[in-house]
């Protein structure tokens, strides 16, 4: 097989953006008589509640700031509300987060037909911080709406209020509750109660306020309540980032202070309004091995005998710190440490760094095609050895983990202090680490938020690992049976037991960030196991998820994790103790690595002085890492576009090509109908939800870096790229080969498109700009049809990926093209004039079971004028 070089769109063609349908649902909602009826009180002793509050905290600390975090919630949502809120004096408009409730008498959707439904209540949370002025001025907004409708005087831009009213469901303060929910934090006490912890250290979020001064009487009041509890502030946390509306600090108080996380709690700072949230800090992500005799059987590695490296760093590893002088590291990393993490981080613990750089550099040491990356490797180390509960590679917990990335990434791209940029080339940042104790429900978390933001403002892409699962598994068999069970009876077991607890493996944050490509786990690895010595492999197919992989949606039903790629065979064996009724419990292998086979063969730290060892691992972090050098392989590709002739690339449209093209060869396998199927059999299983349903399991589908990196005489792969803003759109125009129109031939479209938007953190919708392409099922020359995903749920996120394919004759005349339009429209509000990147790529291809060759009727076809400057 003959490797072609990829190919560039000529620049593409203005013209009009393409008119997107909504699809807006109906919603009961009470009458103006029952809404007076059931908020009346409510609202009009909110200035009491106030007071009462303000005097109550008070009396323990003196300067008490008389404000209250008020929570409005509504049945649906009200868009643009934090634009009424600014307009209310005294009021400051702090977040709006995603909820629902169940049907009620008051509250509910109408279906199709005009009945009720009694499907859950899409609902909001909105948060505002208020004082006794913004109160009054809610009240006398409340009085407008009590009015008869044309009699009413809202005041220029404050008639949301009357939509406010009007959907209201509950309004009140915001309590203790509410500071811990789906934060992670009592399962985080109760762990370290276990461990006769009697102090521990924990972030607290303030409500970020319009100004330095009242951000600074905040972190005061809060931290003086803190003191009264025998608290105090972890010196050098305090961190403020005004881009994300994000304040918050490290505490350190008695763990007693966590007993009651109720209103009924005597814990003043508890109830402070100035405090958001209460969450974890310092998470455990790698656990190093305790017995040295482990590692002295590590297998070896051989010399390192490649060329040097040359050339700046594409890729940064945020991680643990590698071991810098093993063999296969030696000379290839450009290591960061300005935080002093690697004093009294001995060699042989450094394990999951040292992994994750071989795996970047290297790939998969069993796979027979590897090779290696010329390029050195920028690493930042943000994990150091753990001190108390757990002796392993964890987040420090005397710094703030958005703090560190924050500043490990302006000191990469723009400097630090006055110097300057120490890897301003940088264009993807492996980052294979999760939050334990947050796992994404529906609300973007805050170190999302900043990844998201960095992306945009840096041009830049997280390469996230969706999280490991390590529960063990039992599965619906009697003990007695299951060793007679052939390999596809227990993989239907397995994937029946992944979906049916499927709410308690969600991807872990950030994994959620929607400017980023979030990597799930294939069950698959390039390792030779001769002997599984009573292991159990529960996944027969390696195109389908690892039972150890984190599962979506994202944001907003957005596809997460985008793409699933080697993770490793992680194995389980037979509990011994358990036994459930009917069930087979299977518990999954601890211990961080292996000696034998299966999983990702990568370097390893070994015993004292050993520089040579290499082990297997298993998970998502695995994926993550490949999938970052499968980014740096096609840095690579597209410079060799820019080197060959007249056409190049401007750097600063590399990153999102690249995200283009690391999601443009997924695709779901023939194993993925199982998955389908079992989906559709569920109990109250929609069959027309059924593709969307399996896009949290499988993403976009397995890549296959192959496919991308070059094309083939029956594989074709044209790139474009431009920056859009509202209401533009770009038309490209793929040419079509004339070949296609001898017979019926088998052939697959492939487009996917690829950007990073900025951000609104004031509103629900998150994402400023949509941009999205047409859907090409219809199209004029081509017989094809989408086998694969729902197109709808495609257009949620930043990565828009469809496939589609066909096998009937065509019918076109030499000289026709396919044309692909390209759209850009505000989703979030506030976008202005900000320009839009994108990368566009569009693959043709045709079966290899026939004499056609596309390539160079396609080459000719693309017209040969120089892109101009975008």
């Amino acid at each position: 097989m003959v490797k072609k070089p990829l190919l560039l769109f000529p620049f593409p063609i203005s013209a009009e953006k393409s008119k997107k349908q909504g699809f807006p649902g109906k919603m009961f909602i009470p009458t103006k008589i029952q809404q007076i009826q059931r908020n009346e009180l409510k609202i009009t002793e909110l200035d009491r509640v106030l007071s009462n509050r303000s005097a109550s905290l008070q009396k323990a600390a003196g300067n008490i700031i008389p404000e209250m975090i008020l929570v409005l919630e509504t049945a649906g949502e009200i868009k643009d509300f934090f634009k009424a809120v600014k307009k209310t004096p005294g009021m400051e408009f702090l977040a709006e987060y995603e909820t629902e409730f169940e049907a009620e008498d008051d509250f509910y959707n109408i279906d199709k037909n005009g009945n009720r439904s009694e499907e859950n209540v899409d609902a909001r949370f909105y948060l505002t911080m208020t004082n006794q002025r913004a109160l009054k001025e809610l009240q006398k907004y409340w009085r407008e709406y009590k009015k008869d409708k044309e009699k009413q005087n809202f005041k220029r831009g404050t008639a949301k209020f009357r939509s406010l009213f009007e959907q209201l469901k509950d309004i009140r303060p915001y309590n203790v509750s509410d500071r811990v929910r789906d934060t992670g934090i009592g399962e985080y006490i109760q762990e370290r109660k276990l461990y006769d912890f009697d102090f521990v250290r924990f972030e607290i979020e303030l409500a970020f306020k319009g100004s330095d001064q009242a951000n600074r009487k905040a972190y005061e009041e809060v931290t003086r309540l803190l003191n009264l509890h025998n608290g105090e502030e972890v010196k050098g946390s305090r961190t403020i980032i005004s881009e994300i509306s994000y304040h918050a600090f490290i505490a350190r108080a008695p763990i007693q202070v966590f007993d009651d996380l109720t209103e009924n709690t005597n814990i003043s700072f508890l109830k402070s309004q100035q405090v958001l949230f209460f969450r974890p800090v310092g998470q455990m992500v790698f656990e190093t091995p305790e017995n040295i005799e482990q590692l002295k059987k590590l297998p070896n590695v051989e010399e390192n005998d490649e060329l040097p490296t040359n050339g700046h760093p594409v890729i940064a590893l945020f991680d643990g710190l590698p071991l810098a002088n093993h063999i296969l590291l030696e000379n290839r990393l450009q290591i960061d440490d300005p935080d002093g993490f690697s004093s009294n981080y001995t060699g042989n613990q450094r394990f999951h760094g040292t992994a994750m750089a071989s795996l970047i550099i290297h790939g998969d040491l069993d796979n027979e095609k590897k090779s290696i990356l010329k390029r050195p490797l920028y690493v930042r180390p943000i994990m150091k050895l753990g001190t108390q509960l757990y002796q392993g590679e964890c987040l420090p917990d005397d710094v703030l983990p958005i703090d560190l990335v924050h500043r490990a990434v302006l000191r990469m791209k723009v400097g630090d202090a006055d110097n300057p940029p120490v890897a301003p080339e940088v264009k993807i940042i492996n980052f294979s680490i999760g939050d334990a104790f947050r796992p994404f429900l529906n609300n973007m978390s805050s170190w999302a938020k900043l990844l998201d933001w960095l992306s945009y403002q840096y041009d830049i892409l997280f390469v996230i690992s969706a999280g490991n699962f390590s529960d063990d598994i039992a599965l619906e068999v009697p003990d007695d049976e299951f060793d007679n069970l052939s390999d596809d009876e227990v993989q239907k077991l397995a994937l029946e037991e992944i979906v049916r607890t499927n709410f308690n493996r969600k991807i872990l944050a950030p994994a959620e960030s929607i400017n980023s490509i979030t990597v799930g786990a294939a069950h698959f690895d390039f390792s030779k196991p001769n002997n599984l010595y009573q292991r159990k492999n529960l996944i027969k197919s390696s195109s389908l998820l690892s039972p150890i992989s984190r599962i979506g949606f994202g944001f907003r039903r957005s596809i997460k994790p985008e793409i699933i790629t080697s993770g490793g065979r992680k194995l389980f064996r037979k509990s011994p103790i358990q036994n459930l009724p009917g069930k087979t419990v299977l518990k999954l292998e601890s211990i961080p690595f292996n000696v034998n086979p299966p999983g990702n063969r990568s370097a390893f730290p070994g015993s004292p002085g050993q520089i040579n060892k290499s082990g297997y691992l298993c998970g998502t972090s695995n994926a993550a890492a490949l999938t970052s050098r499968l980014a740096a392989q096609l840095y690579d590709v597209l410079i060799s576009i820019n080197n060959s002739g007249d056409k190049s690339i401007p750097t600063d449209f590399l990153t999102v090509i690249i995200k283009s093209l690391l999601v443009h060869s997924a695709s779901w396998s023939k194993s993925s109908d199982f998955l389908l199927q079992l989906i559709k059999d569920l109990p109250g299983s929609a069959a027309n939800t059924s593709k969307k349903n399996v896009l949290p399991y499988l993403g976009y589908g397995g890549i296959d870096p192959e496919r991308i990196l070059y094309c083939t005489e029956k594989r074709v792969t044209i790139i474009g790229y431009g920056k859009l803003y509202d209401g533009q759109a770009h038309l490209y125009r793929f040419p079509l080969p004339p070949s296609l129109t001898k017979g019926r031939i088998d052939k697959k479209l492939t487009i996917t498109l690829a950007y990073n938007s900025p951000l609104n953190f004031k509103t629900r919708q998150y994402r400023k700009a949509q941009l999205f392409f047409d859907n090409l099922k219809h199209n004029n020359h081509l017989e094809l049809d989408r086998s694969y995903y729902d197109f709808r749920a495609t257009q949620l996120g930043t990565v828009q990926h469809d496939i589609l394919i066909g096998d009937k004759a065509d019918v076109f005349v030499d000289g026709d093209f396919l044309e692909i339009k390209v759209n850009c429209r505000e989703d979030a509000s506030e976008l202005g004039k900000l320009p839009i990147k994108y990368g566009l790529s569009v693959t043709l291809e045709v079966k290899e079971n026939n004499d056609i060759k596309i390539y160079e009727e396609i080459r000719q076809g693309v017209q040969t004028r120089i892109r101009p400057t975008l």
